[in-house]
């Protein structure tokens, strides 16, 4: 890998990481400070720390475990399409699959998603 393609990955990284910070905001209504965003090939996988509200988090703590996950698997639903629309944008390559996972303890998310193949990437395989 060139520094270029380095440079280029990490600055894709960094506004996947930014723009799902910002969509936790839009829709918790607070923006989580670290989430990881790591590229392989078609995968992009997001980890999202300190995900819970404290809201979320009492009633996790409460005997509400389930709730709280269920109530995070409704979001995924909801989100689905903007998740994959703004990661698409910034990939320029099309989502083919979403797929989000949440643990309540430690409060983390993942946000999975799989692209379809780069641009020329049969042509370079032959």
């Amino acid at each position: 890998m060139t520094g270029d393609e380095s440079d280029s990955s990490n600055d894709i990284r960094g506004e996947i990481s930014e723009t799902i910070s910002h969509l936790y905001g839009k829709f918790y209504g607070h923006e989580r400070s670290s989430v990881r965003t790591f590229i392989n090939e078609n995968v992009v996988l997001c980890i999202v720390d300190d995900t819970f509200s404290r809201s979320e988090s009492d009633m996790a703590a409460s005997g509400g475990r389930q709730e709280v996950l269920d109530n995070r698997a409704a979001f995924q639903v909801k989100s689905e399409d903007e998740f994959t629309r703004e990661v698409e944008r910034i990939t320029d390559r099309k989502v083919t699959a979403f797929m989000s996972a949440n643990q309540t303890d430690p409060g983390v998310s993942v946000e999975l998603f799989i692209l379809d193949e780069a641009p020329g990437a049969r042509d370079t395989e032959r």
